[in-house]
């Protein structure tokens, strides 16, 4: 099988459906991207755009059509997440102090759950557990320390916090796909820090510390089982750990040089990764000042373009999103536009009756949505192990947290 051959999925993306975010006369930047992996009113699934006019806008993933906007914080907008087992839930984080649960079904002038930190937080990324039980939020670094606080998702209640493993801004936090108690993060002082929060201290918490020796734009689970950790840094160098063995499998430094050498193609910056299951490949976006962007796969001894997607975007592409289940792909950016790239040919949709939630209406809980409810509280073994080993975790309501 030729390698075209091969990629064959990725070379089948096509320029879909583009909408611009935010009003006509302002610019707004598009700085991160969520999606829903499923949709439990029977409708199209959603995606969360969260922009620089500190609102996250919400649209209807097969249509673009606006759905809603979210407004609620007062500061910069650090990331949006939509739960995991119950996707009609959408968390929010902020640089204003506060992380944001807003519920789909309801009217959207207020969020439904507000979880604060310690004083002077400011959380410059955050992420949900697998199984909607843990929400964990990074802070920009307060003195010499930068925290991680935890919360159980259902009380709003402050678990606890770490404060030694990072000295500096922690730009990503990630759980880990389908393991509820594996957290990674990482940090501009370099590291990328493997947890297991099912520990009483952080001391114990702590599995492991890689050093990408640069500091970290991106991180994220990948692999058949998730057992790899790939990073992106500022410095625009692709690492890929072992998350079991902690070990690099694969290292390039200024990937912008080594594309250049061998004129495969242009790449100033380095967007993020998304890792494509059924090729079992983890896929590197790399993007030009002008917008357009690359797609490139690792290999063990070089990185190799697979394909380009010319002239959607107009500016800097911030951020992206892959879907496995339809082979699509969504990207945003300092244009202001959101762009969807889908793969496969969608499925027609049976006809449906479902009412798309707005601000003014709530409809009832369908079947699908009271049995994930249903598998959301039967959770509950996994969830309260882990919050009773946290709730040990003593928290000082000042300017610093330990863990002891």
């Amino acid at each position: 099988m030729t390698t075209s051959n091969y990629f064959e999925s990725l070379t089948k993306l096509k320029l879909g459906r583009q909408t611009t975010v935010g009003p006509d006369n302002q610019e707004t930047y598009i700085t991160e991207l969520d999606a829903q992996s499923t949709s439990l009113c029977g409708g199209d699934p959603l995606v969360a755009a969260v922009c620089s006019d500190s609102a996250v806008h919400v649209y209807s993933k097969g249509t673009l059509l606006p759905i809603g906007t979210f407004q609620g914080h007062s500061d910069t907008l650090s990331g949006a997440r939509f739960g995991k087992r119950n996707p009609n839930l959408l968390f929010t984080s902020s640089k204003d102090g506060t992380v944001r649960c807003w519920d789909m079904r309801t009217k959207r002038t207020r969020a439904s759950q507000v979880y604060t930190g310690i004083e002077g937080n400011m959380f410059t990324s955050f992420d949900v557990s697998c199984n909607d039980s843990i929400l964990c939020a990074g802070t920009q670094a307060q003195g010499d320390d930068a925290y991680l606080i935890f919360w159980d998702c259902r009380s709003t209640n402050l678990l606890g916090a770490y404060k030694e493993s990072h000295s500096d801004d922690i730009t990503q936090v990630k759980f880990h796909p389908t393991k509820p108690a594996s957290l990674a993060t990482g940090s501009t002082d370099g590291l990328v820090c493997v947890f297991d929060i099912s520990q009483s201290s952080e001391e114990d918490a702590l599995v492991t510390t890689l050093n990408s020796e640069s500091s970290v734009s991106r991180i994220g689970w990948c692999g058949s089982n998730s057992e790899y950790l790939y990073c992106l840094t500022h410095t625009e160098t692709i690492l890929i750990w072992d998350a079991v063995e902690s070990s690099v499998l694969t290292r390039f430094d200024d990937v912008r040089e080594k594309l250049a050498e061998g004129d495969q193609c242009k790449v100033d910056y380095l967007v993020d990764c998304f890792y494509h299951s059924p090729l079992k490949s983890l896929v590197v976006v790399g993007g030009s000042f002008t917008g357009d962007l690359n797609l490139l796969t690792v290999g063990r001894e070089r990185v190799h373009k697979v394909r380009s997607l010319p002239t959607a975007h107009s500016g800097v592409v911030r951020c992206l999103h892959w879907d496995n289940k339809s082979e699509s792909l969504i990207t945003g950016g300092e244009d202001s536009m959101l762009t969807i790239w889908p793969g496969k040919e969608p499925r027609p949709r049976p006809t449906s009756t479902a009412t798309t939630p707005t601000s003014a209406t709530t409809p009832t809980n369908p079947p699908s949505m009271r049995r994930a409810e249903k598998r959301g509280a039967n959770a509950g073994d996994d969830h309260t192990e882990v919050t009773k080993r946290m709730q040990r975790m003593k928290v000082n309501h000042t300017r610093s947290a330990t863990v002891k």
